[in-house]
């Protein structure tokens, strides 16, 4: 009997602790989670002063939403498939907004990743953290 008790005392008194903010999500897809733009510029003009905030949300490991709000108007969100090479940390998804087709492939590292791609004959260049 002591020896099946012994293995918990030891835990117990060795102040053995769980921390509920790590989840098994966090251990084995870290990436899944919300970056937010810290910056946004569409060739020379600062898009960021136009919106309240343009958020990537990874929602598991098949889907993200873009979701973005404009100043003054109500919130949009997109939701598309990507797919998630964890060999390189890069991701790639194409997303539909307003007849449009965006693709875009980016490396995930230390929680940031950049947005650039030809919009208009502009560059669009986006800085997401989490």
């Amino acid at each position: 009997m002591i020896a099946l008790l012994l293995p918990f005392l030891i835990l117990l008194f060795c102040g053995f602790t769980i921390d509920e903010s790590n989840s098994l999500k966090s251990l084995t897809k870290p990436y899944i989670t919300t970056y937010e733009c810290t910056a946004a510029r569409l060739g020379n003009e600062n898009i960021m002063e136009k919106y309240d905030y343009i958020k990537i949300t990874f929602l598991n490991d098949k889907e993200l939403e873009v979701s973005l709000k404009r100043k003054n108007c109500k919130k949009q969100s997109y939701v598309c498939e990507y797919q998630y090479d964890e060999k390189t940390s890069r991701f790639n998804a194409e997303l539909g907004i307003l007849g449009f087709r965006f693709k875009q492939d980016a490396k995930i590292e230390n929680g940031k990743f950049t947005v650039c791609m030809p919009i208009l004959g502009r560059t669009l260049l986006m800085n997401f953290q989490s």
